[in-house]
């Protein structure tokens, strides 16, 4: 599976809430780092994060870039009351995932440019 097949798959099964098929595309030694808040997690942390993350949201991607090993996610996740967006960099070695950064922020406009 290339790259950008897995970070698609990757975004599926975030969106279908199927953890084992998102655990199946993390390597043993995958690392993730939120940088917003400094989490870093091993993957079955990082899939029981997801998982029991409360509420009931959709994961939606909305853009991906894909090179050799490297794959740029843009994507948002929302319930009723709230919107999230998120930019995901993926490491893929060996069709698995080995490295996820993320950058994730509210869907709130900026704050205003006068203080």
């Amino acid at each position: 599976m290339n790259p950008a097949d897995v970070g698609r798959q990757l975004c599926s099964a975030i969106d279908a809430r199927d953890w084992a098929a998102l655990r199946s595309l993390l390597a043993d030694d995958c690392r993730v780092e939120y940088c917003h808040d400094g989490k870093v997690f091993g993957p079955d942390a990082w899939v029981a994060f997801n998982a029991d993350y409360p509420g009931v949201w959709t994961f939606t991607l909305d853009d991906l870039v894909a090179d050799a090993g490297r794959v740029v996610v843009r994507a948002r996740t929302q319930d009723s009351s709230m919107t999230f967006h998120v930019a995901s960099f993926l490491t893929v070695t060996d069709g698995l995932v080995s490295e996820i950064v993320e950058v994730w922020t509210d869907g709130l406009p900026n704050p205003s440019e006068e203080r």
